[in-house]
């Protein structure tokens, strides 16, 4: 998506890259020799995108590591876009969330002013899929006339009705004392169910990843995805070349051919790991009882 945004806008995206032999976790030298390299092009970039817990790395970045980003934004001018719509996406156990905005107001000057937009969804989190379409925008430290072409832009894309009835839920959710406890604890435990049972689909898709052959998985910490590396011997590379298409590609569609499972050849996603370029997307979707 956000690459696609900076294309139709006519700017350049610098990537950068996590580590998959640590989680998939971050380091500030490699988001040093990314920018270096773009710089030394003329390119001179503008935001830092991070979305955490990550989309489809799923890794869950540390409150250190937050004020490493936040530290590299200030020195090099970058306005953070946090996309943390799958805050509520925690698996991993004694893992917690942490958000951009907590984190620069606990930090000192001058990485305290560091400008942040925070994004949230109702797409994600307890909803589980993408049924409502409603999330906001939540400004840090941000110039008052850049909130107020943001303001236009959200005038212009109003929400439907239920997707912003669903959205003022999610922030303003039963409380007692409020509303009647019957209505708090049914809400609560409809929450509850969903996480848990999307707990429960990162744990088995892990599981079953890594017990197939020439597929690997890290563990899903968060968010709603699996990223397994993929492993191709040299009859598979030399079909794919063959049928003259990418072999991530070739193996998607015969796995949704032979199975019906549908995942997504990293190639055509904008990702790249790196020195491990041969990746899937697997969106924990799926109920347990349907994939025995």
């Amino acid at each position: 998506m956000y690459s696609a945004v900076i294309t139709l806008q006519g700017g350049t995206a610098v990537p950068y890259f996590l580590d998959e032999d640590n989680a998939w976790q971050i380091k500030i030298s490699d988001l040093e020799s990314s920018i270096s390299e773009y710089k030394q092009k003329g390119i001179k970039p503008k935001l830092l995108v991070v979305i955490n817990p990550g989309n489809p790395t799923g890794q869950i970045f540390s409150d250190k590591t937050i004020q490493e980003f936040i530290k590299f934004a200030h020195k090099h001018n970058l306005t953070i876009i946090a996309d943390e719509v799958y805050q509520q996406n925690i698996f991993k156990k004694g893992a917690e969330f942490h958000s951009f905005r907590k984190v620069v107001t606990h930090m000192p000057e001058p990485y305290n002013k560091v400008q942040i937009l925070s994004l949230n969804s109702i797409s994600k989190g307890y909803t589980g899929d993408c049924g409502f379409r409603g999330g906001y925008v939540e400004a840090v430290n941000v110039d008052k006339k850049v909130w107020e072409e943001l303001t236009k832009i959200k005038d212009v894309f109003n929400l439907p009705t239920i997707g912003g009835i669903a959205l003022d839920l999610a922030v303003n959710p039963p409380k007692k004392g409020r509303e009647a406890d019957e209505t708090v604890e049914q809400f609560e435990k409809e929450k509850q169910d969903i996480l848990s049972s999307l707990k429960r689909r990162a744990e088995m898709c892990t599981d079953y990843l890594n017990k197939m052959d020439n597929l690997k998985s890290n563990p899903v910490d968060g968010a709603m995805y699996a990223f397994p590396q993929i492993f191709f011997g040299k009859g598979a590379l030399k079909e794919a070349e063959r049928r003259q298409v990418h072999p991530e590609l070739m193996y998607c569609m015969e796995a949704l051919e032979k199975t019906g499972v549908v995942t997504v050849p990293v190639s055509y996603t904008h990702l790249r790991a790196h020195e491990t370029p041969e990746h899937l997307v697997c969106r924990l979707l799926l109920e347990k009882k349907k994939t025995k």
